[in-house]
């Protein structure tokens, strides 16, 4: 459970000089309207994010990127209000596969009360790309369910949602709006403060936060394998990644395959513990990962980055201010500290947010009004680049539900983790077109035919196109992630 308070930034001049003169840097994009908080990536490039602590959390704000596809210089839209009385933090998110149709549920808090709401809402979403729409209405939780809370969702490999409740072993599929299935229950006493991680092979981890007498340890993992029927005892991890006082626990990131990991892994980060734990699933075992500075993550954001870089934002302590960021390398195995932002290190870990853009810089924001984008080293893990095979290389302007085929649409990797508290992943494919001029105009997906994130999973994804865009030639990739496809000449008549 994190301390509730309201968060304002100093804008540090030092720190942004800092960031100005490195390699690695810190880009603010156009203050939003108000305070906001965790972010979801829309399937027509567009951000939305909530506006959390410091604003009004029942809103929720849209960022467009300008003609030449920055969202530093972007236009914020909006707000989009939830139903009355439904104001959380600390809450379960995803943009479904329809492309259309956004789900936040439960929250730790409602209306500033600690309350494990089971409120939750069902956003529509229409792209209108210059003027967006999104209106909510009311989703009803699962039948009996009397907490929801702060638990942690995952969109499967299969395109279903699971929700977890917050406060019993409970999960439950989502069968439409208000609609709820029984899902699987956990082995450990309750889902309280873990989270889920979707890995290559459709499986789901669960780094367990409780006691697990079926799994027999303190320190326990679970994992849900397709066809998602029952959880199953995993390989426990070396230390014990959390405290019995406060029960907090780090993100989980799965990083791309590399020499040292043939299959890619997961680094996932201790809470109030100073340690760190990295999963191999090549040999499905834990071992030891690195730690710096005495810090931790008592709850707190990861990213990857494209290059195959982990950024964290770690603090010391349970809730302490003094918050850096910190890349993990998973070829070296090292930890290494990067260039802060304007908020750090004047919060705890637990404020921040990361998203990777698909611009492949990362939006960064801690409950303020300015999302900063976090430009990594140069690079793009080879392995993680998705190819697309066009049905046609000529469209029709304003045309709708065209077919693209391709290979790796999804990425391979949720890619951005925060815990139980939010979901934020971006595991789908987005269409991007760039004119002669350098003028970026992005497409719509929708529907599509898998959710896998194996390597070389062939799928296809719909898309509409921009009625506004003008007849002419264009290159055409697919974004996942942050990682754009090869390029391919196409003609819009």
């Amino acid at each position: 459970m994190k301390v509730f308070r309201i968060i304002g930034i100093a804008l540090l001049v030092s720190v942004l000089g800092a960031c100005i003169a490195s390699a690695q840097s810190w880009t603010p994009v156009k203050a939003a309207p108000q305070a906001v908080g965790p972010m979801l990536t829309l399937r027509d490039g567009n951000i939305l994010a909530h506006s959390d602590q410091g604003g009004n959390a029942n809103s929720w704000y849209i960022l467009s990127p300008d003609a030449q596809g920055k969202y530093e210089t972007g236009t914020w839209h909006g707000p989009y209000n939830m139903q009355s009385g439904y104001s959380p933090f600390f809450f379960s998110s995803a943009v479904f596969l329809d492309g259309t149709h956004v789900l936040v549920e439960g929250g730790e808090y409602n209306n500033g009360q600690a309350v494990w709401t089971t409120i939750g809402s069902y956003g529509t979403y229409t792209p209108g790309w210059n003027n967006p729409s999104l209106s909510w209405v009311v989703n009803n939780p699962p039948a009996g369910w009397s907490q929801l809370g702060d638990a942690q969702s995952d969109l499967r490999a299969d395109g279903s949602y699971m929700q977890a409740n917050c406060c019993t072993k409970q999960t439950a599929i989502w069968c439409g709006p208000s609609c709820w299935n029984a899902g699987p229950s956990v082995l450990a006493v309750r889902n309280d403060e873990s989270g889920y991680t979707a890995l290559p092979n459709g499986n789901v981890l669960m780094v367990d936060v409780q006691n697990n007498a079926t799994c027999g340890s303190s320190k326990s993992t679970e994992f849900l394998a397709p066809p998602y029927t029952a959880w199953a005892c995993g390989p426990q991890t070396t230390v014990q990644l959390w405290q019995q006082s406060d029960q907090e626990l780090g993100s989980a990131v799965l990083f791309y395959p590399n020499a040292n990991h043939p299959k890619g892994g997961v680094f996932q980060y201790g809470g109030n513990v100073v340690a760190t734990n990295i999963l191999d699933i090549n040999s499905n075992t834990w071992a030891n990962g690195p730690t710096l500075n005495n810090m931790d993550q008592a709850d707190g954001p990861g990213a990857l980055e494209p290059n195959g870089l982990v950024l964290e934002q770690v603090s010391p302590g349970l809730f302490n201010a003094g918050c850096q960021f910190q890349e993990f390398d998973p070829v070296a195995g090292t930890l290494a500290t990067t260039v802060n932002n304007a908020y750090c290190p004047g919060d705890s870990s637990y404020e921040g947010h990361l998203m990777i853009f698909p611009t492949g810089q990362i939006g960064s924001v801690d409950f303020g009004t300015t999302i900063y984008l976090y430009n990594p080293k140069a690079g793009v893990v080879s392995a993680a680049v998705p190819t697309i095979i066009p049905a046609t290389n000529a469209y029709l302007g304003g045309s709708k539900n065209n077919i693209l085929y391709g290979i790796q649409l999804n990425g391979l990797t949720e890619n951005n983790a925060y815990g139980d508290d939010y979901q934020m992943a971006t595991n789908y494919p987005l269409i991007r077109f760039t004119d002669g001029s350098g003028n970026v105009w992005y497409g719509f997906t929708h529907d599509d035919s898998s959710h896998s994130i194996a390597p070389g999973t062939v799928s296809y994804t719909k898309f509409d196109l921009n009625p506004s865009m003008p007849p002419g030639t264009y290159t055409m990739q697919v974004v996942t992630n942050g990682i754009g496809s090869n390029k391919v000449t196409v003609k819009i008549h």
